[in-house]
């Protein structure tokens, strides 16, 4: 039952405190072949993911470009002009709304404007190539839902002005990170691209997930909102000190111990070499291929992620998660939701029925005597003369 959604991090050696240049990169994908890249880095760091990604061979690709920095979306560049990849659709941060109010604010600090010209150039460049090319572009706001295949995100919230304060170095273009939306998947998995979640309005979003990215490389962690997180691991880019370009700051000094705080594991793909994280209905899976070790997590209050509130309530009429506390407890924070729907199956066989049709359409409990085992006599013999009606519609 179920399915499986992983995240691939490839591992690359580089110097340990050289770190930010070459990006964030990350792709999510599905057992159908549906897959998500979330930010892509750049060179030389971006040929690597994208060479997998041509190994792949992916039946459909969307990609996300956090906010508009060269080390997060050139990347995407390159996977689009890559003639063996095709992408069906980017998303991206407003770029020109953002323009339009680092000027307004910095009014009169011209470093600001001339460095969000040219952040602003990078990320319209991005926008032109999928113009051309045909590839559908969408904006990321909070509330934004991106789903693909089995992936599924929503952004929690995103900031409309930037929330550091305007001594910040501007040749780092640093006042462009806080403008990443912060994102939740429905496994549990946590990202905020580089916002350093530092504000009231940031840390109010938090709550516990399963595993969290650290912020911005790992350059830095608000506490306040760490401790909210309350991962059971984190991971970053890149070596012991992080992305940090100085020379003793950065994740060992600062990072390190307020995410250890929290008592969470921490992944690196410098030390671990590159990691594979596998989200399946009720834990996940975490290895890295330098590093040789494994770890499962439990998803807690995220388990059955993959299967809707309908799905849920077929297998409560099936007897499949118990009754009184013990359902409660199994379904944790959807129980309410998936008991509206038992309570329409009680009453309505025909829509049970239908219900049921669709889940075995699904190929969520297999075929012959497993499915038979699974579905139960009570229901086999009608529920398949559903399905067959079904099938029979949808293919004309």
């Amino acid at each position: 039952m179920g399915r499986t959604v992983s995240l691939y991090i490839p591992g690359f050696d580089i110097p340990k405190t050289t770190g930010v240049k070459y990006g964030d990169y990350a792709v999510f994908f599905d057992e159908a072949g549906n897959a998500l890249v979330l930010d892509a880095g750049q060179r030389p760091a971006s040929d690597v993911l994208r060479e997998w990604i041509k190994k792949q061979h992916f039946k459909r690709i969307w990609a996300v470009g956090t906010h508009p920095h060269t080390d997060h979306i050139n990347g995407i560049k390159d996977i689009i002009n890559d003639p063996d990849i095709r992408v069906e659709k980017v998303w991206m941060t407003d770029y020109a709304a953002l323009a339009a109010y680092t000027k307004s604010k910095y009014k009169g600090k011209p470093w600001y404007s001339r460095v969000c010209d040219m952040h602003s150039r990078c990320a319209k460049g991005l926008y032109d190539l999928c113009q051309r090319n045909g590839i559908q572009v969408g904006w990321l706001a909070t509330g934004t839902q991106i789903r693909i295949g089995d992936i599924h995100c929503r952004v929690l919230w995103q900031s409309k002005n930037s929330y550091r304060g305007p001594d910040t170095d501007p040749l780092a273009g640093m006042f462009i990170n806080n403008f990443s939306p912060v994102f939740l998947f429905d496994f549990g998995y946590f990202t905020a691209g580089d916002n350093e979640l530092g504000c009231d309005a940031a840390r109010a979003v938090c709550k516990p997930v399963i595993i969290a990215q650290i912020p911005h490389h790992g350059n830095y962690v608000d506490k306040k909102a760490f401790a909210k997180l309350k991962p059971k691991a984190a991971w970053y880019n890149y070596g012991e000190k992080g992305g940090t370009i100085g020379k003793d700051k950065g994740f060992t000094s600062w990072t390190v111990p307020v995410v250890q705080a929290t008592g969470a594991d921490i992944w690196n793909n410098f030390k671990d070499g590159s990691i594979l994280m596998h989200f399946t209905d009720d834990m996940v899976v975490v290895c890295g291929d330098r590093s040789d070790r494994t770890k499962y997590y439990s998803l807690g209050e995220y388990k059955n992620w993959s299967r809707s509130d309908e799905e849920l309530a077929v297998e409560v009429m099936l007897r499949k998660h118990g009754n009184g506390d013990v359902r409660k407890n199994a379904l944790g924070t959807r129980w309410a939701a998936v008991q509206e729907y038992v309570k329409i199956f009680v009453s309505d066989r025909d829509a049970l029925l239908d219900a049921m049709a669709d889940y075995i359409i699904r190929d969520l409990c297999g075929s012959g005597e497993k499915r038979r085992a699974f579905i139960g006599e009570e229901y086999y013999d009608d529920v398949q003369k559903v399905v067959t009606r079904k099938m029979r519609e949808k293919n004309g």
